[in-house]
């Protein structure tokens, strides 16, 4: 399904009070001791989905989060950012999206910012072939666009694209990851703009964590 991110008020909402993205106000986050998130096992990308508004693909990963254990299930990129922080936008946000056993969908977002070129990004860049899904020819390390330290975010929210159900706990990682300005540029060369607007926060708590 392609989503026409022109007229996003005409898309199908089941739900509506807890939306996302969300602009993360830092001054009223709460603060925990937890430890958010735990890289378990390789993530490596195995398979580029055609998508007609994002590179996205699939592969094999782990994670611990908040205690519970996630299964790796697709990256996709969004430009710009979806997520805010304090009013503020990365020019690139890609997500990790996790299952449980017990079906609990959790996604890891993470910001890009300008520097040197990221390999695993590089990787999917170069076998990527336009709204065609095949297998990659030589599968993609993803350990590149993985933060390892920081705060993280964490709040109760929805997917970002219909039918955006609320049935997701995000993971917003404050420090961001390098990219080449290069690469920026050959992915929005591919696609257009593909962020949801920013959505009311409606007193949901965000908990600021860490790794």
């Amino acid at each position: 399904m392609t989503f026409d991110y022109a007229h996003q008020t005409d898309w199908p909402m089941t739900s509506g009070q807890h939306q996302s993205p969300i602009d993360i106000q830092t001054q009223h986050v709460q603060s925990s001791q937890l430890s958010a998130i735990n890289w378990r096992g390789l993530y490596q990308a195995k398979t580029i989905t055609g998508e007609a508004t994002t590179l996205k693909a699939s592969g094999i990963g782990a994670a611990y989060l908040n205690d519970r254990d996630f299964a790796f299930q697709q990256i996709h990129f969004h430009t710009p950012a979806e997520h805010l922080i304090d009013g503020q936008a990365a020019p690139i946000e890609w997500h990790l999206v996790h299952q449980s056993a017990t079906g609990q969908l959790a996604v890891v977002a993470v910001f890009g910012r300008i520097g040197k070129p990221n390999s695993s990004l590089q990787g999917l860049l170069d076998q990527f072939t336009a709204q065609t899904s095949h297998e990659l020819t030589t599968p993609v390390n993803l350990t590149e666009l993985l933060p390892d330290t920081g705060t993280v975010y964490h709040y109760l929210g929805s997917l970002t694209t219909p039918p955006l159900s609320e049935t997701v706990e995000w993971y917003v990682c404050a420090d961001t990851v390098m990219i080449g300005e290069q690469q920026l540029a050959a992915y929005q060369q591919l696609f257009a703009a593909n962020n949801r607007k920013i959505q009311p926060l409606n007193d949901r708590p965000i908990i600021a964590e860490r790794f």
